[in-house]
């Protein structure tokens, strides 16, 4: 059967991280031989610093093939995949060889949030939360009063709740624009902020440099 479309389209590429491991799903526009796949070496995946090797690689249907990389101890924000053929080893159920191509950019899976929780409760002030892969963040202030400034390892679209655990007497406080030299917290009221005796929390959304509350469309 004649097809019109070029075999050496490009394929969509769509990823997750999961602590330690990638994920990347291939989804191809024709239906593809299960019975074989290619050796891990035909794959390349990109990353900022060196490429990292495939590891596994598991059909999951006739269109779609996953493809993991284990020991990344973090997510990129740049994340391509290249493949070497063609090779027998790929290739649509009437055997036809799927072609090369070069780097595809790939993107985060939908319905992939930054799923990690992190709980902290040191007094501060503290500049520097880490927040890599974290969607939120639970503040315990059962002993003490919480003060952040501002937060390290936020990644261009991720979002953060926090929230507060416990309703005793202690202060949670958002420290607004404090001028750390890392991710900075601009709150919208321009101020800091502090929940005294109650729960709650904020929403805060980053673009890579900063965080910005998204809790409220208004002050007040």
């Amino acid at each position: 059967m004649w097809r019109p479309w070029p075999y050496a389209a490009t394929a969509i590429v769509q990823h997750e991280w999961v602590p330690t491991q990638l994920f990347l799903w291939v989804t191809f526009r024709y239906p593809m031989d299960q019975t074989v796949k290619p050796a891990h070496n035909l794959w390349d995946v990109g990353q900022f610093g060196p490429p990292r090797p495939v590891t596994a690689s598991a059909w999951q249907d006739e269109f779609t093939i996953r493809l993991t990389v284990a020991n990344v101890p973090a997510l990129q924000d740049r994340i391509t995949l290249e493949y070497f053929g063609p090779d027998p080893s790929l290739r649509t159920t009437w055997d036809k060889q799927w072609e090369p191509w070069g780097p595809i950019l790939s993107y985060r899976a939908m319905g992939a949030p930054y799923s990690g929780t992190k709980t902290f409760a040191l007094l501060g002030p503290t500049d520097n939360v880490d927040v890599e892969d974290i969607g939120i963040l639970f503040i315990d202030c059962s002993v003490n009063d919480v003060t952040i400034g501002g937060f390290v390892g936020g990644i261009n679209g991720q979002h953060l709740h926090i929230a507060r655990l416990c309703a005793t007497a202690n202060d949670v406080t958002l420290e607004h624009n404090e001028g750390t030299g890392n991710q900075d917290i601009f709150l919208h009221a321009g101020g800091d902020e502090t929940l005294t005796g109650e729960y709650g929390g904020w929403t805060l959304a980053c673009n890579g440099s900063n965080w910005f509350d998204v809790s409220h469309a208004k002050h007040v």
